[in-house]
């Protein structure tokens, strides 16, 4: 397999990738930004070797995939208080509950 640069086609590909650019500049900034996370990840993947140790002191843990897609629904204030506020609700049901049972036993 050839490098770009030395392939015939560099032309070709520039020139796509020129229009791939451009069609990104009027696209949603998030939008724009999963395709490039995308290309970025699939060219990850094709890279052979494993990484080096200067790349794993590197890493931006932002930017892993993973932990992105697992915070995605979190993303507002409004959602992480509605979960806690709900927890912190039944938490103390149960505790008044308790205290509420052992003051009648008494």
């Amino acid at each position: 397999m050839a490098f770009l640069k030395d392939s015939p086609k560099k032309e070709e590909i520039r020139e796509r990738y020129e229009e791939l650019w451009s069609e990104l500049l009027v696209r949603d900034e998030e939008e724009s930004e999963k395709v490039l996370e995308k290309a970025w990840s699939e060219l990850s993947v094709r890279d052979e070797g494993e990484p080096d140790k200067e790349d794993l002191e590197e890493l931006d843990y932002n930017s892993v995939p993973t932990i992105r897609k697992i915070l995605r629904p979190f993303k507002t204030h409004l959602t992480w208080i509605i979960p806690l506020s709900v927890i912190t609700f039944f938490v103390l049901a149960y505790v008044i509950f308790i205290y509420i049972a052992l003051w009648v036993e008494d």
